[in-house]
C-alpha cells in the first residue's frame, strides 16, 4: 500500500455536507518521543496556523491498522512505531466543519528513528509541558480541535502502562545506560525515583540484560543494557 492508494479512494467534494446522516470517522495519532530527554509530542500545523495531531478521514475498504500506517507515513514520514488504540472522541462540537468522531491512537518512537527523515517544515516536536502554557518555542499558539484533550488522555495512558509493562523499550534506544532508563520513568511520571530502589526492582524483575558493550560517548564509559523481551509484557515495575 502506497501513500497515494488511500487518498485516491476518497472523493471528498461533499464530505462536509450538513445533510449527511452519519458522522465522519477520522483517525488521530498522538506520537510521543523523547527529545533532549524531554517528553515531546509530534504535531503538525493546519491552514489556520493551529497545531494539530497527525490525522485524516478514515478510508473505506482498509483496516484501521492500514489507515493508521498510511496516515503516519503521509503526515510524518515515520514508518514504524509502537501503537495502541486509545479512545473514541465524539463530542458534537469537536470540529466546526461538521460532526466528526475521532478514533485516536497513541504511538511511541525513539527520536533517532525519525529525526533524519521527517520534513521539519511540516512537523514540529513540541515539549509536552509546553501544551498547558500555550507557548510553543516561546510563541503564543493554539492547539486545534480537541487535540489537547486527546494528548493529555494519551499521556495518562502512557503513565499507567509504564507502571506495569516494559513499554519503555519503545521510546528508548535498543541499547541504553541504566541512568537513561531511569530518566525515561522520571520524565514521563514527572517525579524523582530513588536510584537504588529503582534499579534493584528492575534487576529483580529480569526485564533487562547486559549487552557486554560500553557507551563511550562521555568521559565515563558505562555498561549498556537491552530489554529481554521485544514484545509488550506485563510486569509490576512500580
Amino acid at each position: 500500500m502506497t501513500k497515494e492508494t488511500l487518498i485516491s479512494q476518497n472523493n471528498q467534494t461533499d464530505i462536509w455536507n450538513q445533510n449527511l446522516s452519519i458522522p465522519i470517522p477520522t483517525l488521530d495519532i498522538v506520537i510521543f518521543t523523547l527529545y533532549r530527554w524531554e517528553l515531546c509530542v509530534v504535531l503538525l500545523k493546519n491552514e489556520n496556523n493551529e497545531f494539530t495531531l497527525p490525522g485524516w478521514i478514515i478510508s473505506s475498504g482498509y483496516s484501521l491498522e492500514e489507515n493508521f500506517d498510511n496516515i503516519l507515513d503521509r503526515k510524518t514520514w515515520i514508518t514504524w512505531v509502537y501503537k495502541e488504540q486509545l479512545y473514541t472522541f465524539w463530542e458534537l462540537n469537536r470540529d466546526k466543519r461538521g460532526h466528526t468522531i475521532s478514533i485516536s491512537y497513541y504511538a511511541l518512537v525513539w527520536v533517532d528513528n525519525f529525526l533524519s527523515v521527517v520534513d521539519f517544515t511540516k512537523v514540529e516536536i513540541v515539549k509536552y509541558t509546553d501544551l498547558d502554557t500555550k507557548k510553543i518555542w516561546n510563541k503564543e499558539t493554539k492547539i486545534g480541535y480537541d487535540h489537547e484533550e486527546i494528548i493529555h488522555y494519551a499521556n495518562q495512558r502512557l503513565k499507567w502502562k509504564l507502571e506495569y509493562t516494559n513499554i519503555a523499550k519503545d521510546i528508548l534506544a535498543s541499547n541504553f545506560r541504566l541512568s537513561q532508563l531511569q530518566s525515561v520513568y522520571e520524565t514521563i511520571l514527572c517525579k524523582e525515583l530513588d536510584k537504588r530502589n529503582f534499579l534493584k526492582k528492575i534487576m529483580k524483575l529480569g526485564i533487562i540484560k547486559e549487552t557486554w558493550k560500553l557507551d563511550k560517548s562521555t568521559n565515563r564509559p558505562a555498561k549498556l543494557y537491552e530489554f529481554v523481551d521485544n514484545n509488550l509484557t506485563n510486569y509490576e515495575v512500580l
